[in-house]
């Protein structure tokens, strides 16, 4: 979650950009500096300001909250905890320094120590709801689901409807199984600023009405993942509305050419085309209702050009059991640094014998895989990938999928390819509490059993592996 409001400690003041001053001489308008800087944005500016600030006042809460703050926004979460506890212990009745330290704490998955700081606060300011609201993603962070369920239906008596809070309910209860009210409650994302609307929308957003004979719009509202995962509600729209054209990322185009449910898949919708309806594609599940059982994955296009380039790359180790791996999402994503690793991580599973293991990764950490020294062991399948339908056309050939909780899991689980997916503690709402998802059969989870516990998972999945390839060869 974002420090909405605490990035910048009110306490510091404010002030006007100006030039670096001489750091020896000019301390008050070196810290002005600092702050004016980060609320232009400049975090390169402002952590060099602030720095040199701190050597000559070390003793400035909130500046050291300020500084824990920027280094937040740049993910380097330890040095944020670490900055963040200087300004507690400066200052120990600042409230800002507390609830940032909170946040931070959270994004390293330390909920139970976040619960505590999160318990004062609320506490101390219990006419703000949005202590509440921090309160229930710590209890999600540590299982507690039903009682952050309990906490804010308990809030809403006394608050009423406020979106952050509606949101922590959505996820505690759509971890829990209640897809209903689960994804009632997710519809409060856009009022609590997770995630908006397109620009400009010229098209009243469904919320319900009969389509017959209408023409609905449906767009992309977050991942890769989102887009392929909420693909199976396509044909239960189409069975209401006259017509469906989908928007799809160009990296999806290809893979969804043949999707059921929808007249035409697009890269994007001028604002002079003509719809009756838009809808998100997370609104979808809402809106049409979750059925029981669930809808079944969409099945995806491979084409016959990039099955032929898989087939090259993967034809040289037929011989062998073929894995592909993925170890990192997206770099933009706020929690990518718990639910990843390196690729380092795999290399006990590359030496089983009779394995060979083929990256499945293309994104912006791709130089530094390729600068490793694993490209020796891991075959770079998927660099050059053009989009997903090359990706899925390597993951068909592939005899197994061990990865983090990335969008290739979805498109690996979607053709049905058996996939062991190995997640970070607190987990994701798609996969419960079990080891496996009925939203897709052919995966099996991986929990880390403590917060950051990679280790275990690791050993598992070796151990589990060895087996698997005893029983293939027997």
């Amino acid at each position: 979650m974002r420090d909405k409001g605490h990035a910048v400690s009110a306490h510091a003041g404010a002030g006007e950009a100006e030039r670096e001053p001489r750091l020896a001489t000019d301390i008050a308008s070196l810290r002005k500096a600092a702050i004016a800087a980060h609320q232009s944005g400049d975090l390169d500016a402002a952590l060099k300001h602030y720095r040199a600030y701190l050597r000559l006042n070390p003793g400035d809460a909130a500046l050291w909250s300020n500084l824990g703050a920027l280094h937040r926004k740049r993910r380097e979460f330890r040095v944020a905890v670490a900055c963040h506890r200087r300004a507690v212990e400066l200052d120990p009745s600042m409230t800002t320094p507390r609830s940032n330290l909170a946040n931070a704490l959270s994004e390293l998955g330390e909920a139970e120590e976040a619960l505590q700081l999160r318990l004062r606060l609320a506490d101390e300011d219990p006419k703000n709801p949005d202590r509440f609201a921090d309160i229930a993603l710590s209890l999600r962070g540590l299982w507690r689901n039903d009682e952050a369920v309990r906490l804010i239906d308990a809030a809403e008596k006394q608050f009423g409807y406020v979106p952050r809070m509606r949101l922590q309910r959505a996820f505690a209860n759509l971890m829990l199984g209640d897809w209903k009210r689960g994804f009632a409650d997710y519809e409060a994302r856009y009022d609590a600023g997770d995630v908006d609307m397109p620009p400009d929308c010229p098209w009243p957003r469904w919320a319900g009405e009969d389509l017959a004979g209408k023409h609905i719009l449906v767009f992309p509202e977050q991942g890769f993942g989102d887009a392929i995962l909420c693909a199976r509600f396509l044909p239960m729209l189409r069975e209401r509305a006259g017509k469906v054209t989908l928007v799809a990322k160009p990296p999806l185009l290809r893979l969804f050419k043949a999707l059921e449910g929808v007249d035409a898949v697009i890269p994007g919708a001028p604002r002079t085309d003509r719809f009756d309806f838009c809808s998100p594609n997370m609104s979808l599940p809402n809106l049409l209702g979750v059925p029981n059982p669930l809808p079944p994955a969409q099945p995806l296009h491979i084409l016959d050009d990039s099955r032929a380039r898989a087939k090259a790359i993967t034809a040289p180790h037929a011989d062998r059991f073929r894995i592909g791996v993925v170890w990192t999402g997206s770099l933009t994503y706020g929690a990518n640094h718990r639910r990843s690793v390196t690729a380092e991580r795999f290399l006990p599973l590359a030496e089983v014998p009779g394995v060979q293991l083929f990256s499945l990764y293309k994104g912006p950490g791709h130089d530094a895989f390729v600068e490793s020294g694993m490209p020796s062991l891991i075959v770079d399948a998927c660099g050059s990938d053009r989009d997903f339908a090359d990706s899925a056309a390597v993951i068909d050939e592939m005899d197994l999928l061990i990865t983090t909780d990335t969008a290739v899991v979805h498109v690996a689980a979607s053709l049905g390819k058996p996939v062991w997916n190995m997640l970070q503690y607190e987990g994701f709402w798609l996969y419960g509490d079990g080891d496996t998802t009925p939203w897709y059969p052919s995966m099996t989870l991986y929990r880390q059993p403590a917060n950051g516990d990679w280790d275990s998972v690791f050993a598992r999945v070796e151990a589990d592996l060895r087996a698997l390839l005893s029983e293939v060869q027997e």
